[in-house]
């Protein structure tokens, strides 16, 4: 290997291990810079020989010691002007291997040195310097021993015109007190010629890099005492927990106490005919989308889902083909879509989704593939927004499609004795105070010592939404305890508790009390597009169908009309509230006489997760509750 490659080598490795931070050393925050200090410094050094005056030269690296007396002054905490006086040689071998000649000559090169170098301590914490600076060199000694199968009694040699030896020197050290007032300070550095070992034209083009590998041993002139920055306390706190809920104008009122009422229920969900993918894949995503009759034990039916919205649609392929099985004439389109990105690069993965959400269909459903008809598209018809990565991930998607109402007719959950609560939405609030990072949180509602609901992270929550699902709490009025947890990276753990005072009212009750009763229908049927408050013909169908015949003469029909978190939280607002007047003013064309209230929450309230895809697309909608007082 040439010496030019050598140099640059160990230059580049010098550069990398001066940027590596040791992260590893005492957490402790120690002074960076020495006092003012002397004392000696040495150590061995590896010598690279560059000469090319005769033709077939080659060189050999040579060992060699230096050392001498160091001085430590400090300008600041970062910048310590170091000077070194000493000696140091630079021996090593030149040999001649030309087939006809045999030269070797083994020099002996000897200089004192004086040499002003810069440390810079770059680390905040740590001892850890780096070191520039100029190595001047005065040649004292230059031995030369000489031997050649030419002319062998040729045994004295000398070289003119000696040079002063000029080197870049650059490095890094580290240093350890010993003592109050010792330090030992391990080093290396690189030293870069910038000048001939002579200045002989004849010998002009031989010059001497060396690394060295040392340690300097120095003494403080003053009693050195370690300074220690101890670590910073890190603490936790949890400002006064705030229970909240929303009365009937979604307007937030502190929580006093929870109502469970028996009343004759219904709640009808929406299919959302979308299955979701990862970026550029072709499998959906498990989060958003269960494959139950290919995942799970047993037989797939309708009838034993979750009574919740955003899990019934985690479901989507599955009703599908249950549904496609109860109705052997229908026929559906599935329509593969990409993202904004993938229109550009991924032209087949739209069919690749379409065609999988098929294959399912056909292998666990055991539908005739002529009954699916596939469909390759780029950006979906009706596409979230495209600027958006919240958009990108919802236009990733399959699309199910039928003239067929029975395959996407709503999933439909009565009772003719359900236990609901008023109110049905519980917020939860706790400011968390830290200068540390957040490790977990938790928030647990327990009924009788038996948990009802849990939701935990790992950020700081902000407000936590509790939408009590119907037969949630028991029978009984005992109270609703709830205890939220938080613990830091390092390991404090704060916790609240605390209790929600419940009253149940069964039907028995309402009648010996002479209470009034009721029976409530709740829709969250109608789904919109992005950015859109046009109610779509099929959402009309759906509402002429399930929503109109349960309207009463003497019913409240209340509308709330919300969006995704996706743009301005004014513009959403004013959105949602023209989603729930052309909800409010469709329902009051079909029937007459009956008391409307619509309200447009907007994203204020989050009524589903909207860091998931699939509870973006279920945000955008309004819900009708129709609550008829029984005679």
């Amino acid at each position: 290997m040439k010496i030019k490659t050598i140099n640059s080598l160990i230059a580049y490795t010098i550069i990398l291990l001066l940027s590596f931070n040791l992260s590893a050393i005492s957490q402790d925050t120690k002074q960076n810079k020495m006092p003012t200090n002397i004392g000696f410094y040495g150590g061995a050094g590896l010598n690279f020989h560059s000469a090319s005056f005769y033709p077939g030269i080659t060189t050999q690296s040579g060992t060699g010691l230096f050392g001498g007396i160091i001085g430590n002054f400090p300008l600041t905490s970062k910048f310590v002007i170091s000077g070194r006086i000493g000696y140091f040689n630079l021996d090593g071998i030149i040999k001649n291997n030309e087939p006809s000649i045999s030269e070797t000559l083994d020099a002996n090169l000897g200089y004192v040195e004086v040499a002003p170098i810069l440390n810079y301590y770059f680390l905040e914490d740590k001892p850890l310097y780096l070191l520039g600076g100029i190595e001047l060199g005065v040649p004292i000694v230059a031995n030369y021993d000489y031997s050649s199968s030419v002319d062998p009694n040729i045994i004295n040699f000398d070289i003119e015109n000696k040079a002063t030896r000029l080197a870049l020197a650059l490095g890094a050290g580290y240093n350890f007190n010993i003592t109050k007032n010792i330090f030992l300070t391990p080093e290396i550095s690189y030293r870069f010629p910038l000048s001939k070992v002579s200045s002989s034209d004849l010998y002009d083009a031989w010059n001497v890099s060396q690394l060295r590998l040392g340690v300097n041993l120095t003494f403080s002139l003053n009693p050195y005492e370690e300074q220690i920055t101890p670590r910073e306390e890190y603490k936790l706190e949890l400002g006064s927990p705030e229970l909240s809920y929303y009365d009937d104008k979604m307007m937030p009122k502190p929580l006093n106490k929870i109502n469970v009422e028996e009343v004759q229920y219904s709640e009808l969900f929406p299919l959302l005919p979308y299955v979701f993918f990862p970026e550029k894949k072709a499998v959906p995503d498990p989060t958003i989308q269960t494959l139950a009759a290919q995942n799970e034990a047993g037989e797939f039916t309708i009838d034993d889902l979750n009574p919740d919205a955003f899990k019934i649609n985690t479901y989507t392929l599955d009703i599908i083909g249950k549904r496609l099985q109860e109705n052997p004439n229908a026929t559906i389109t599935i329509t593969g879509t990409l993202d904004s990105k993938e229109l550009k690069k991924e032209k087949n993965l739209s069919k690749e989704r379409a065609d999988f959400c098929k294959n399912y269909l056909v292998a666990n459903y055991n539908i005739a593939a002529n009954r699916i008809n596939v469909v390759a598209s780029g950006m979906p018809s009706n596409p979230s927004n495209k600027n958006d990565v919240d958009g990108d991930a919802e236009n990733r998607r399959a699309e199910i499609t039928s003239d067929n109402f029975d395959l996407m007719k709503p999933i439909v959950i009565f009772g003719d004795k359900e236990r609901v609560t008023n109110p049905s939405m519980v917020n939860f609030k706790s400011e968390v105070i830290t200068n540390d990072t957040l490790d977990s949180w938790k928030l647990v509602y327990r009924q009788s010592g038996d948990e009802v609901e849990v939701f935990s992270g790992i950020q700081d929550p902000g407000l936590i939404t509790w939408q009590i699902k119907p037969n949630q709490l028991k029978s009984t009025s005992i109270p609703v305890d709830w205890e939220y947890t938080v613990k830091t990276k390092s390991g404090i753990t704060k916790k609240l508790n605390g209790s929600i005072p419940s009253d149940y009212f069964s039907f028995s009750r309402k009648k010996s009390e002479n209470l009034p009763d009721k029976t409530i229908s709740k829709f969250s049927l109608v789904l919109f597009d992005f950015d859109s408050p046009k109610i779509s013909e099929k959402d009309k169908q759906i509402i002429d169908k399930n929503i109109l015949p349960v309207i009463a003469a003497n019913s409240t029909v209340q509308i709330y009309g919300y969006t995704d978190k996706i743009g301005d939280f004014d513009y959403n607002k004013n959105l949602a509230t023209r989603r729930a007047d052309a909800v409010k003013n469709y329902l009051a064309t079909k029937v007459k006489n009956v008391k409307f209230e619509s309200y447009g929450v907007g994203e204020g309230v989050q009524i589903f997760n909207n860091d998931q895809t699939l509870g973006r697309q279920l945000s955008r909608t309004v819900q009708i509750y129709v609550v008829t007082p029984k005679k």
